[in-house]
């Protein structure tokens, strides 16, 4: 029995097999050169280069290779040096053997010496030390925790750098023109010679320079620029008057030579320019005298006001020309003009006689220097709706006295009233009459006439027999000179003469038919007798 049972075979007991392996975490930075006083971007690259000690199945082998729940944290309290970390703790959830992960962190780098420094860097992570396995057993794991830090190395470069510190208010009107100015600081650790600081927009309708030669850049030439040292920097904008209000960005770069006489360029820095609604005038309080049809000295009157928030200078308003309509004065000087201030105006048109009466509508331009001694013009015109009034004779007859009668003659006194604004000279009146009425002296001189006076018009009519106790119609022409030596006529002003009746009385009679009467008369008492 014994011999038999050494000869059966009997079941192998199965060996027990390990893997075990760790994650090698690395930490680096591609680009850890800086400039002080500035805000930086570290850029990390978190490597794994994991490590097997004892091989077996290869997914055992990847998973102890493989750290888990990862958190990179740069600790700020062991830096030595004014830099203050923005970015808080980060985490990677897996980074198999082989991996990378990138990593960025916020830093303000405060006033550093130029040099090299260390930043810490701690990580932590889990992962699997050891698998254990079998054909005819369970898989077991043994899991760790690793804590390190790490130190990567910066370096704050000796070198120029430049930082906008302060800016003029650099406000301006659409349409307008005006200095854009701000001050410009070497924060960095050395001097910056021969530097060229280019001012940029994007903006359409913002440009440098004035509206006759716009340019979308512009720049301005530094001789030198030393460390710490500011320098207030100027130049001119504009915009057009199609822009809307808003403040717009304006891009600042600085080219300047290193040691080695190699042209370096700073980072882009970034200002702004407030462009404000263009500037806005109104016309208000607006009359006219004597604006009437066949009129050469018709007037406006008004005032205009400065709408906008700062002070034009030599302003001057300007009628724009019309048709139909000749302006003899058309331009009115208004001097300095604050916000919200008012200003008297005034223009002089000649309204011709084939104009007709209605309402037409003027215009208006505001022209006006701003504070650099640009003149500037408003693109908008004021518009103004004014009646134009149907045509006035400057005369007018205000009363008649007469002492004509039928069949005989008087004379007749017309009272003139004239009523323009300004006065005349060598005024004369002219008498016009019809049938029953004559005029044997049809002319009267005024002379002289001002406003609102009433002259007299003397002149010798006579009525025909047939006249009866009515007035009868007639009218009066009166010839002027104005003051500027034009001589003018009114039309015909209507007259109403009154023709009393006879008085009685003998007839007037011609000598040779009274005598022949009374002869006729004799005869026939004498041819009676015989």
């Amino acid at each position: 029995m014994l011999v038999a049972l050494a000869t059966v075979p009997l079941p192998v007991v199965a060996a027990e097999n390990l893997v075990t392996g760790e994650p090698e975490i690395s930490i680096s930075s591609p680009d850890a050169t800086f400039e002080a006083s500035s805000s930086q971007t570290l850029s990390l690259s978190v490597t794994n280069d994991g490590e097997i000690r004892k091989g077996g199945q290869p997914e055992y082998e990847q998973e102890v290779q493989t750290a888990r729940n990862m958190r990179i944290e740069v600790l700020e309290d062991r830096i030595d040096a004014p830099i203050d970390i923005k970015t808080g703790s980060q985490t990677v959830s897996r980074l198999a053997s082989g991996g990378t992960a990138s990593l960025q962190y916020q830093l303000e780098i405060g006033d550093a010496k130029p040099g090299t420094y260390r930043i810490p860097v701690e990580v932590s992570y889990e992962h699997t030390r050891a698998i254990t396995y079998g054909p005819y057993r369970d898989t077991e794991r043994t899991e760790s925790e690793d804590d390190d830090i790490q130190y990567i190395t910066i370096t704050i470069e000796d070198k120029p750098q430049f930082s906008i510190v302060d800016t003029d208010t650099n406000a301006i009107h659409a349409g307008d023109n005006g200095e854009f100015a701000f001050s410009l600081k070497n924060t960095g650790t050395r001097e910056a010679t021969d530097t060229r600081v280019t001012l940029s927009t994007q903006t359409s309708g913002v440009y440098f320079g004035t509206g006759a030669s716009p340019s979308q850049t512009t720049s301005v030439f530094l001789s030198s620029l030393a460390p710490n040292e500011t320098r207030r920097l100027s130049t001119e904008m504009g915009a057009s008057t199609d822009v809307s209000a808003g403040t717009y960005p304006i891009v600042v770069t600085a080219e300047y030579e290193n040691d080695n006489g190699i042209t370096e360029t700073s980072d882009q820095l970034q200002t702004g320019i407030t462009i404000q609604s263009e500037r806005k005038f109104t016309l208000q309080n607006l009359s006219t005298t004597d604006f009437r049809v066949d009129e050469p000295e018709a007037q406006i009157q008004g005032e205009l006001v400065n709408e906008g928030d700062s002070t034009v200078h030599n302003a001057v308003v300007q009628m724009n020309q019309k048709q139909g309509i000749t302006i003899t004065n058309g331009e009115s000087a208004v001097g300095d003009l604050g916000p919200g201030d008012a200003v008297p105006i005034s223009f002089t048109v000649d309204i011709p006689p084939s104009v007709e009466p209605s309402t037409q509508s003027f215009s208006y331009t505001v022209e006006y220097e701003n504070a650099d001694g640009d003149v500037l013009t408003t693109s908008t015109p004021i518009r103004k709706s004014l009646q134009i009034e149907p045509e006035r004779d400057r005369f007018k007859v205000v009363g008649v006295n007469t002492s004509v009668a039928s069949g005989g003659s008087g004379t007749l006194t017309v009272s003139l009233r004239y009523t323009g604004s300004e006065p005349v000279k060598n005024a004369n009146a002219k008498l016009f009459t019809s049938d029953p009425l004559s005029a044997s002296d049809d002319g009267a001189y005024l002379g002289r006439v001002e406003p609102n006076e009433t002259v007299s018009a003397t002149f010798q009519v006579s009525a025909t027999d047939d006249a009866l106790n009515k007035s009868y119609s007639s009218s009066i022409e009166v010839r002027y000179d104005e003051q500027d030596g034009d001589t003018r006529f009114t039309g015909s002003l209507s007259v109403g003469v009154p023709v009393k009746e006879s008085s009685g009385g003998i007839p007037f009679l011609p000598v040779g038919l009274l005598a022949g009467g009374i002869i006729l008369a004799g005869g026939f008492v004498v041819y009676k007798r015989r």
